[in-house]
C-alpha cells in the first residue's frame, strides 16, 4: 500500500499516472496547501522542502516503510519497485534518465514561470521576462516535437516514466500563448498518451482532488 500525499498540479498529476498504470494499491491525502497543511511539522518530517507530491510505501526496501519526495525521484523508486515503464536494457534506461531530467529541469519550471510572466505580461517591468520566459518556453516545445518525431514515444519506442513526467506539462501551454497544433509531433504523442485508460483515471482522479480541495477551501 501506498500513502499519497497530494495536491492537483501537474506534479502529482505525473504520481496518479504513474499509480494508475502499475495497479498499486494507494491512499490519497490531500495536503491542503492554500490552508498551509505542507507546513505542518508532522508532514515536514515527511518532506521537508514543504511540497507535493510525497509517497509513503508501507512496504518499502526491506519492509519496511520508505518515504520518497520529489516527483521524478517517486516516478524513478515506483519502476524499480515494478519492473515496469522503465527498460531493462541500460542504454535505453539512462536514455529514459536523460529525458526524465529533461522535463525535471526545463519544461516543468519553464512552462511554470512562462504561464506566469505571460498572465502579468501587461504590467509594469514584465516585458523582459515575458519575453525572455516565453520564448525558452516554445524553444523547449521545438525540442519535443523534434525528438517526438523520431520516436514514437520520448524516451524510444516504448512507454516509460519518461512520458508521465512530461505529458502533464504539455497541457499546459495555452497558459503561455503556445498550441500543440502548431507542434504537429508533440500533438500527436500528447493524445496518444491522453487516450490512455491510466491516463484517462488519473485525470478522473485530480478532478476528484479539486472538488474536494475545492470543498475544504
Amino acid at each position: 500500500m501506498i500513502d499519497f500525499y497530494c495536491w492537483r498540479s501537474g506534479n502529482n498529476r505525473k504520481i496518479f499516472m504513474m499509480l494508475e498504470e502499475t495497479g498499486l494499491e494507494y491512499t490519497r491525502h490531500i495536503v491542503h496547501l492554500r490552508k498551509g497543511e505542507q507546513f505542518a511539522p508532522d508532514y515536514l518530517k515527511l518532506n521537508p522542502n514543504n511540497k507535493t507530491p510525497t509517497i509513503v510505501d508501507r512496504d518499502g526496501p526491506g519492509g519496511e516503510p520508505f518515504t520518497v519526495f520529489e516527483s521524478g525521484a517517486i516516478l524513478i523508486y515506483l519502476a524499480e519497485k515494478t519492473g515496469q515503464f522503465r527498460p531493462d536494457d541500460r542504454r535505453q534506461w539512462f536514455t529514459t534518465m536523460q529525458w526524465l531530467m529533461f522535463q525535471m529541469g526545463s519544461p516543468g519550471p519553464l512552462f511554470t514561470e512562462a504561464g506566469y510572466f505571460h498572465e502579468h505580461a501587461g504590467e509594469p517591468d514584465m516585458a523582459y521576462p515575458e519575453e525572455r520566459y516565453v520564448k525558452e518556453a516554445k524553444h523547449l516545445l521545438d525540442v519535443v516535437d523534434k525528438r517526438l518525431g523520431e520516436s514514437e514515444y520520448i524516451a524510444g519506442e516504448a512507454y516509460s516514466i519518461a512520458d508521465m513526467a512530461l505529458w502533464p506539462h504539455l497541457g499546459t501551454v495555452s497558459r503561455f500563448g503556445a498550441s500543440l497544433d502548431d507542434y504537429p509531433n508533440a500533438k500527436r504523442w500528447f493524445d496518444l498518451v491522453g487516450a490512455r485508460p491510466a491516463t484517462q483515471r488519473a485525470a478522473s482522479v485530480i478532478e476528484e482532488v479539486r472538488n474536494e480541495a475545492a470543498a475544504a477551501a
